[in-house]
Protein backbone atom coordinates (compact mmCIF):
# COMPACT_ATOMS: atom_id res chain seq x y z
CA UNK A 1 0.00 0.00 0.00
CA UNK A 2 1.06 3.54 -0.62
CA UNK A 3 0.17 6.85 1.02
CA UNK A 4 -1.80 6.43 3.90
CA UNK A 5 -4.76 9.10 3.87
CA UNK A 6 -7.39 10.37 6.43
CA UNK A 7 -10.59 11.98 4.62
CA UNK A 8 -12.50 14.42 6.56
CA UNK A 9 -15.80 15.54 5.27
CA UNK A 10 -18.80 17.84 7.05
CA UNK A 11 -20.28 20.79 6.00
CA UNK A 12 -17.34 22.80 8.28
CA UNK A 13 -19.85 26.40 8.37
CA UNK A 14 -17.35 27.72 9.59
CA UNK A 15 -14.52 25.39 10.20
CA UNK A 16 -13.50 25.37 14.03
CA UNK A 17 -10.13 24.52 16.25
CA UNK A 18 -12.71 21.03 17.23
CA UNK A 19 -12.79 19.75 13.53
CA UNK A 20 -9.14 20.66 13.68
CA UNK A 21 -8.33 18.82 16.81
CA UNK A 22 -10.21 15.81 15.07
CA UNK A 23 -8.26 16.17 12.21
CA UNK A 24 -4.91 16.51 13.70
CA UNK A 25 -5.69 13.47 16.44
CA UNK A 26 -6.13 11.39 13.05
CA UNK A 27 -3.04 12.46 11.30
CA UNK A 28 -0.72 11.04 14.42
CA UNK A 29 -2.96 8.55 15.94
CA UNK A 30 -3.12 6.45 12.12
CA UNK A 31 0.37 7.65 11.45
CA UNK A 32 -1.43 9.41 7.98
CA UNK A 33 0.47 10.94 4.93
CA UNK A 34 -2.48 14.13 4.95
CA UNK A 35 -5.53 14.80 5.67
CA UNK A 36 -7.99 15.74 2.77
CA UNK A 37 -10.72 17.72 4.11
CA UNK A 38 -14.00 17.33 1.68
CA UNK A 39 -16.17 20.11 2.86
CA UNK A 40 -19.91 18.97 1.10
CA UNK A 41 -21.49 21.65 -0.96
CA UNK A 42 -25.45 20.03 -0.43
CA UNK A 43 -25.42 17.36 2.35
CA UNK A 44 -28.49 14.80 2.03
CA UNK A 45 -28.52 15.21 5.79
CA UNK A 46 -28.75 18.27 6.41
CA UNK A 47 -32.17 20.67 5.16
CA UNK A 48 -31.31 23.66 6.65
CA UNK A 49 -29.32 25.98 3.83
CA UNK A 50 -26.31 27.69 4.70
CA UNK A 51 -26.08 31.22 4.59
CA UNK A 52 -22.45 31.35 3.42
CA UNK A 53 -21.49 30.77 0.37
CA UNK A 54 -20.01 28.08 -1.37
CA UNK A 55 -16.91 30.79 -2.11
CA UNK A 56 -17.29 31.27 1.41
CA UNK A 57 -16.94 27.79 2.75
CA UNK A 58 -14.24 26.96 0.80
CA UNK A 59 -12.09 29.94 1.74
CA UNK A 60 -12.40 29.16 5.18
CA UNK A 61 -11.71 25.27 4.95
CA UNK A 62 -8.70 26.63 2.68
CA UNK A 63 -7.76 28.92 5.33
CA UNK A 64 -7.83 26.40 7.95
CA UNK A 65 -5.88 23.79 5.53
CA UNK A 66 -3.00 26.59 4.85
CA UNK A 67 -1.97 26.07 8.64
CA UNK A 68 -0.54 22.42 8.41
CA UNK A 69 1.52 20.87 5.11
CA UNK A 70 -0.36 17.87 5.66
CA UNK A 71 -3.68 19.05 5.36
CA UNK A 72 -5.65 19.13 1.69
CA UNK A 73 -8.81 20.32 0.56
CA UNK A 74 -10.56 18.72 -1.86
CA UNK A 75 -13.74 20.43 -3.81
CA UNK A 76 -15.12 16.81 -4.70
CA UNK A 77 -18.53 17.39 -3.90
CA UNK A 78 -19.03 21.05 -4.73
CA UNK A 79 -17.99 19.57 -8.45
CA UNK A 80 -21.19 17.52 -8.06
CA UNK A 81 -24.71 18.67 -8.61
CA UNK A 82 -27.27 17.79 -6.06
CA UNK A 83 -26.98 15.93 -2.50
CA UNK A 84 -23.47 15.01 -2.17
CA UNK A 85 -23.02 10.91 -0.76
CA UNK A 86 -19.77 10.24 1.03
CA UNK A 87 -19.94 6.17 -1.02
CA UNK A 88 -19.64 8.40 -4.35
CA UNK A 89 -17.03 9.92 -2.96
CA UNK A 90 -15.04 7.53 -1.41
CA UNK A 91 -15.47 5.65 -4.75
CA UNK A 92 -13.92 8.48 -6.85
CA UNK A 93 -11.37 8.72 -4.54
CA UNK A 94 -10.65 4.98 -4.71
CA UNK A 95 -10.36 4.40 -8.59
CA UNK A 96 -8.34 8.22 -8.76
CA UNK A 97 -6.34 6.55 -6.25
CA UNK A 98 -5.76 2.96 -5.93
CA UNK A 99 -2.73 2.47 -4.12
CA UNK A 100 -3.77 4.36 -1.22
CA UNK A 101 -5.16 3.25 2.16
CA UNK A 102 -8.32 5.35 3.19
CA UNK A 103 -10.01 6.18 6.80
CA UNK A 104 -12.77 8.06 6.96
CA UNK A 105 -12.54 10.75 10.37
CA UNK A 106 -15.36 10.92 12.27
CA UNK A 107 -16.92 12.18 15.01
CA UNK A 108 -18.58 10.68 17.95
CA UNK A 109 -22.01 12.19 16.87
CA UNK A 110 -21.22 10.16 13.65
CA UNK A 111 -20.40 7.22 15.01
CA UNK A 112 -23.73 7.16 16.43
CA UNK A 113 -25.54 7.24 12.93
CA UNK A 114 -23.11 5.07 10.85
CA UNK A 115 -26.26 2.27 9.99
CA UNK A 116 -28.24 5.77 8.85
CA UNK A 117 -25.56 6.82 6.03
CA UNK A 118 -26.71 5.59 2.66
CA UNK A 119 -24.87 2.34 1.10
CA UNK A 120 -22.80 2.02 4.38
CA UNK A 121 -21.86 -1.20 3.09
CA UNK A 122 -20.13 -0.29 0.27
CA UNK A 123 -18.71 2.21 2.44
CA UNK A 124 -17.39 -0.42 5.01
CA UNK A 125 -15.44 -1.71 1.45
CA UNK A 126 -13.68 1.33 0.74
CA UNK A 127 -12.41 2.99 3.68
CA UNK A 128 -11.49 1.92 7.79
CA UNK A 129 -13.64 4.54 9.92
CA UNK A 130 -11.50 6.66 12.49
CA UNK A 131 -13.76 7.56 15.33
CA UNK A 132 -12.78 10.82 17.58
CA UNK A 133 -14.51 11.31 21.03
CA UNK A 134 -16.90 14.08 21.43
CA UNK A 135 -18.72 15.16 24.45
CA UNK A 136 -22.22 14.17 24.86
CA UNK A 137 -21.91 11.48 22.48
CA UNK A 138 -21.16 7.80 22.71
CA UNK A 139 -17.48 6.87 22.95
CA UNK A 140 -18.24 2.74 21.73
CA UNK A 141 -18.85 2.17 17.82
CA UNK A 142 -21.46 -0.44 17.29
CA UNK A 143 -19.70 -3.88 16.61
CA UNK A 144 -21.85 -4.13 13.00
CA UNK A 145 -19.64 -0.54 11.82
CA UNK A 146 -15.73 -1.15 13.05
CA UNK A 147 -14.69 1.67 13.92
CA UNK A 148 -10.99 2.25 15.01
CA UNK A 149 -11.41 4.89 18.24
CA UNK A 150 -8.56 7.30 18.77
CA UNK A 151 -7.51 9.44 21.58
CA UNK A 152 -6.77 12.70 21.41
CA UNK A 153 -7.82 16.27 23.27
CA UNK A 154 -12.07 16.24 23.77
CA UNK A 155 -13.25 20.03 22.67
CA UNK A 156 -16.85 20.68 23.05
CA UNK A 157 -17.51 22.81 19.94
CA UNK A 158 -19.88 22.69 17.37
CA UNK A 159 -20.77 24.85 14.03
CA UNK A 160 -23.82 25.69 14.76
CA UNK A 161 -22.82 27.14 18.60
CA UNK A 162 -20.43 29.34 17.20
CA UNK A 163 -22.58 30.78 14.01
CA UNK A 164 -25.20 31.43 16.78
CA UNK A 165 -22.28 33.09 19.24
CA UNK A 166 -21.62 35.55 16.38
CA UNK A 167 -25.24 36.46 15.59
CA UNK A 168 -25.71 37.50 19.23
CA UNK A 169 -22.14 38.98 19.44
CA UNK A 170 -20.77 37.22 22.15
CA UNK A 171 -18.30 34.91 20.25
CA UNK A 172 -15.09 33.37 21.99
CA UNK A 173 -12.51 34.00 19.27
CA UNK A 174 -10.42 31.24 20.88
CA UNK A 175 -13.04 28.51 19.15
CA UNK A 176 -11.95 29.28 15.82
CA UNK A 177 -8.32 29.66 14.02
CA UNK A 178 -7.25 33.31 13.42
CA UNK A 179 -7.35 33.47 9.59
CA UNK A 180 -10.60 32.34 9.80
CA UNK A 181 -12.07 34.32 12.42
CA UNK A 182 -10.39 37.25 10.21
CA UNK A 183 -12.28 36.05 7.55
CA UNK A 184 -15.72 35.88 8.83
CA UNK A 185 -15.10 39.49 10.40
CA UNK A 186 -13.86 40.77 7.22
CA UNK A 187 -16.71 39.39 5.24
CA UNK A 188 -19.35 40.31 7.81
CA UNK A 189 -20.33 36.44 7.85
CA UNK A 190 -23.42 34.99 10.03
CA UNK A 191 -24.29 38.19 11.23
Amino acid sequence: MGRRIGIFGGTFDPPHLGHALIAETAFHGLSLDEVWWVPNRRPPHKEKKSETTDEERLSMVSLLCSMRPYFRMSTIEFEREGPSYTVETLEHFRSKYPDCRFYFIIGGDSIETLGDWHEIDRILELVSFAGVSRPGYKSRPDREYPVELLEGPVFDVSSTQIRNMIKEKRLNSFLLPDPVISYIKEHGLYE
